[in-house]
């Protein structure tokens, strides 16, 4: 590679090192916000040199990529891999722009062989972008993916021309990976299917075996029945065929045969992830009751090793707790005598996302920490969805844990300014129907625009190493990612009755006041009663993120007087004339008030990491 790819490596691994908040728990709140401080600076200096080297060094090339030389190809090749070597990703957005790039270059020069292999790469590069987004069912990087990996996978017709083993392996994998990108959504399942049982007739088909027999076919017809199980998604909605049935126990045999083979030869324990898939077949084929398999989920769940945060200990402490309330929820019954289990297995998973080490697992453990909110149960008495969100985003950001608490304290001071000086500003919050209503409701719209403000931004929790891992400037495509966080909190929070009543906070808070810019462009602030509140949190989030270091952004942050006079400029167009006056009334003391606040979250932040009250 050359010197300036090695160099943007080696900042990003440095970011990566500097946002890493895992280790002992500080002591000293101050002097860990201070030093929180330093590192952003630092962040910011490397993430704008790396945004040099793209700008400057990278982009040229791409831009005139079937000029390169072919020395500049292949470093262009070792770079995309060390950015995105497989689940362990450093920079997949600029790996997939390599790629992309490389595919134009085998293209124009008609490079077949190097064209199959890029292809291959680029729709694995979409195809783990597509996984941040699989819990919103966006679909953006699905028609891409399976254009690269079928355009791949049509080179079969070519088979006995290529030579190399290694790429025809690349048309295999490709026609395997072709399933990837449909769904079982009604209208897909069947070209899923189809284009599972197409590769699988391909790989185990002799004729080519004998043609290529350095190729690990077994590997390749084993993830091809692992795919065909995740069909257990129709059995579960009660849409599967008895031949379907039979397909998804066949792979799921197959599977768990030769996954207990392995882990005997390498004397480890069976996955539970394709254990799971063997006791869920066995469910659906009718050999187990509903109890006996639930029963048998929670002795394996006791058995596990809470201190695993490994990719199987995230399947096993996180994934299965979440397969196993889909399940109970078939019996209501089942659902009111299991709430004990239910609470215990709750608390372990906030127990393991508190002590799990950030890095590159982090968006992994995040995915399937929202894959639990997505079967979230709540019981009278029990831990609620709030809670356990709160306690998510405190154990896995305490900055973002920060944020939160900083911009509902905000929130509350203008919307209580506001109760004093102009309460019919309010009016519609909470169904008031005057302002007389609003002043005697007092405290309860305070709670409200509190709670409201501390869980706006939940949805982050989606995008957390976009966010907080991102070693230069962000290009187009994260901005765009970013813009579903509010989606996805809109998501996570309609879900459950603690949290309803906050989604149309999260959903609106970046919509334009008058409505003419912003995102998501879907909501209408005219159809929310308690848009007043949107608008509060909305302005009180913008101040103090303005005043924040924003790498990503390429910007550094205002000083308090500064995001003030950007708040004022934007007042009528981007926030609310009246709440951004509110906010700028409060004056120079805010300031103060605000450092105060700010260490007083960080030390109640880790006072609750080190689990006191």
């Amino acid at each position: 590679m050359k010197d300036y790819q090695e160099r943007y490596i080696a900042n990003l691994e440095k970011v990566l090192e500097l946002s890493d908040l895992s280790g002992d728990i500080p002591q000293d709140a101050a002097a860990f916000l201070q030093q929180r401080t330093e590192d952003m600076r630092q962040i910011s200096r490397l993430s704008q040199e790396n945004t040099d080297i793209l700008r400057n060094r990278l982009m040229p090339l791409l831009d005139d990529i079937v000029s390169a030389g072919e020395d500049e190809i292949s470093d262009l090749d070792a770079f995309a891999y060390r950015l995105a070597p497989g689940v362990k990703q450093l920079d997949l957005i600029l790996s997939y722009r390599i790629r992309y790039a490389l595919v134009s270059y085998a293209r124009k020069w008609k490079k077949r062989d190097m064209l199959i292999k890029q292809l291959y790469h680029t729709g694995m590069t979409l195809f783990y972008l597509k996984s941040m987004v699989d819990l919103l069912g966006e679909r953006r990087y699905d028609w891409k993916m399976s254009m690269m990996f079928g355009e791949a996978a049509s080179y079969i017709k070519m088979y006995d021309e290529i030579e190399d083993p290694e790429i025809r392996g690349y048309i295999h994998r490709s026609m395997g990976n072709l399933a990837l990108a449909y769904t079982w959504n009604e209208g897909e399942a069947q070209a899923k299917l189809i284009a599972i049982r197409r590769s699988m007739n391909v790989l185990t088909d002799p004729a080519y075996r004998k043609k290529t027999p350095s190729l690990p076919w077994d590997l390749y017809l084993l993830k091809s029945h692992q795919e065909r199980t995740t069909a257990m998604t129709l059995l579960r909605r009660g849409e599967g065929s008895p031949e379907l049935v039979r397909k998804v126990m066949e792979s799921a045999v197959y599977v768990w045969e030769r996954q207990l083979s392995r882990a005997k030869s390498k004397g480890t324990p069976l996955s539970v992830h394709w254990w799971l898939e063997y006791e869920m077949a066995q469910y659906h084929c009718g050999i187990y009751t509903l109890p006996v398999f639930l029963k048998h989920l929670e002795e394996t769940y006791m058995e596990l090793d809470e201190r695993d945060f490994s990719e199987e200990g995230i399947f096993g402490n996180v994934n299965l707790p979440a397969y196993y309330t889909v399940y109970l929820e078939k019996d209501a019954e089942l659902v009111r005598k299991k709430r004990d289990v239910v609470q215990y297995m709750y608390g372990r998973i906030l127990a393991y996302a508190k002590h799990m080490p950030n890095g590159q697992l982090n968006s992994r453990l995040l995915r399937t920490l929202l894959a639990v909110l997505n079967t979230f149960l709540e019981y009278p008495g029990g831990l609620t969805q709030k809670d356990f969100l709160q306690q998510i985003i405190l154990g896995r950001n305490p900055e973002l844990y920060v944020f939160l608490c900083l911009t509902a304290w905000l929130s509350r001071r203008i919307a209580q300014k506001a109760i004093e000086e102009c309460p019919d500003s309010l009016t519609g919050v909470l169904s008031c129907q005057d302002a007389a209503e609003v002043t005697r409701r007092r405290e309860e719209i305070l709670e409200f625009v509190y709670e409201s403000a501390k869980l706006h931004d939940v949805g982050t929790l989606l995008f957390l190493n976009l966010v907080t891992q991102s070693g230069r400037s962000w290009m187009e495509d994260e901005k765009n990612l970013y813009e579903l966080h509010v989606l996805a909190g809109k998501k996570i929070l309609s879900r459950c009755k603690s949290t309803a009543c906050y989604a149309p906070t999260a959903w609106g808070h970046h919509r334009d006041y008058d409505g003419k810019g912003g995102y998501p462009p879907e909501y209408d602030r005219t159809k929310n009663p308690d848009q007043p509140v949107v608008d509060i949190v909305s302005a009180a989030g913008a101040l103090l993120s303005l005043m924040e270091e924003k790498p990503r952004l390429g910007r550094r942050g205002l000083s308090p007087a500064a995001a003030r006079e950007t708040l004022a400029r934007e007042a009528g167009h981007r926030y609310s004339p009246v709440f951004v006056g509110l906010l700028l009334s409060m004056g120079n003391q805010l300031d103060d008030l605000l450092e105060e606040e700010r260490t007083k979250a960080y030390e109640q932040a880790l006072r609750l990491l080190k689990g006191e009250n």
